[in-house]
């Protein structure tokens, strides 16, 4: 009887748990739904990337903007814009003077983008210019956005979010960040709204559907929210460049070049950085992949990528280079001639554009026609210093440095000037 009770017992509690427990699919059914949600989640996070990158690729930015520069000007200057963005600074109730112009496609951004560069089209004193960020693909995931989020731009007037919840049917909340700060904003700064969705999906058919649709009288931006606080995109990373921090005054260039055998360009900028350029991604890795060898000694600097400066593509030579064009030449061997220096530069495959020397020879200034031809010389000299120098070290540097270095002037403390007696007081009032 007791065994027969157990027994019931267990059938109960069997049966109590088999009701609670969710009715769960087949092994071959759960892994089938997984991969069909990993297939379309992996579908739409390619679908956001085209996305992002089209849009990136056929925005123009132009500035600097005149003081009274409004969207209505920006539409009329491009009537085949699709959405335009003035970007406000509310605390001088006045635009950032700078503004961007989307259009349909990259082909009539690069047209537009030449035509209005250095014009001066919206009556400011100033040119306009124009560019186009360069944008890799594999720069841009969907991790960087908050999918589920669309802003939209350029509301002009009192937009109700009725107006928006028309437009976009899987809304389910409209949200205006900056509708408190009222006249603060300045009556011509337009509004922004941020508007929520059930999944990203819907987000996105809004974004691809909605962008230029007109609300309250005119034209709107709409795009994804970009997460703040995310890390550079990798193509502002330039891995032809590597920056070298704490670089003491004791490590000399010679030093740094024999550590870095690929380096085409070495440039001092102060406060303990160096930049070293390279001409290939190939070279500029196998030196950073070398440098932990030759860094045994923690005096050595700390070696990481630069980051590239997005510049625009209209930018002359000399407006990139400065006037570093020029470089002194010290601690020569005695009697140097100008031909010594001249068959030098030839056999590194260097031309100078004028050389001057001392009458004792120790001393050149040398010129050439562009600041990097200046810099691979300064390179060249500087390994070949073994052939030049004299008895003392050779010294390249720019024609704007110093050659004596601020370490091995003596600095007085507690100095000043005398003071005047009471004769002498006397003296100068008479």
């Amino acid at each position: 009887l007791y065994q027969k009770l157990i027994a019931a017992n267990m059938k109960v509690v069997a049966k109590k748990r088999k009701l609670a427990s969710p009715k769960t699919k087949p092994v071959a059914a759960a892994a089938a739904t997984n991969q069909a949600e990993s297939v379309d989640n992996s579908s739409l996070d390619k679908a956001i990337v085209d996305c992002v990158t089209r849009r990136l690729r056929s925005t123009v930015r132009i500035r600097p903007l005149p003081n009274r520069c409004r969207l209505a000007d920006l539409y009329a200057l491009c009537p085949s814009a699709v959405a335009a963005r003035l970007p406000w600074n509310r605390a001088r109730c006045r635009h950032k003077g700078v503004a961007f112009l989307e259009f349909a496609n990259p082909e009539i951004a690069a047209k537009h983008a030449a035509v209005l560069h250095g014009s001066r089209a919206l009556g400011g004193a100033r040119e306009l210019a124009t560019s186009i960020p360069p944008v890799q693909p594999d720069s841009i995931s969907a991790s960087q956005y908050n999918t589920r989020r669309v802003v939209v731009s350029s509301l002009e007037g009192r937009i109700a979010a009725s107006q928006l919840l028309e437009l976009a049917p899987g809304a389910q909340r409209v949200r205006f960040p900056e509708a408190g700060a009222g006249a603060s904003r300045g009556r011509h700064a337009p509004n922004v709204a941020v508007i929520t969705f059930a999944d990203a999906r819907q987000a996105l058919d809004a974004v691809l559907s909605c962008q230029g649709a007109v609300v309250g009288g005119g034209k709107t931006s709409w795009m994804l929210e970009k997460i703040p606080g995310k890390p550079k995109p990798k193509h502002l990373v330039d891995r032809r460049t590597l920056v070298l921090t704490g670089v003491n005054k004791a490590m000399t260039d010679s030093r740094l070049l024999l550590a870095l055998p690929r380096c085409t360009k070495l440039e001092r900028r102060g406060s303990g950085v160096a930049v070293a350029a390279y001409e290939t991604e190939a070279a500029c890795a196998a030196d950073l992949a070398a440098w932990p060898a030759a860094a045994e000694d923690p005096d050595w600097p700390t070696v990481t990528y630069g980051h590239r400066k997005v510049a625009s593509s209209n930018d002359s030579e000399m407006q990139r280079s400065g006037t570093k064009s020029r470089l002194i030449v010290a601690n020569l061997l005695q009697g140097t001639k100008k031909s010594t220096l001249l068959k030098f530069l030839a056999d590194n495959g260097l031309k100078a554009k004028r050389l001057s020397m001392a009458s004792d020879g120790r001393l050149a200034l040398i010129n050439f026609e562009t600041a990097t031809a200046a810099s691979a010389a300064r390179i060249q000299l500087l390994r070949g210093s073994a052939k030049l120098a004299g008895e003392d070290k050779l010294r390249v540097a720019y024609s704007l440095d110093q050659l004596v270095p601020m370490t091995g002037r003596k600095k007085t403390v507690g100095t000043s000037r005398p003071r005047k007696s009471a004769s002498s007081k006397a003296v100068a009032a008479s």
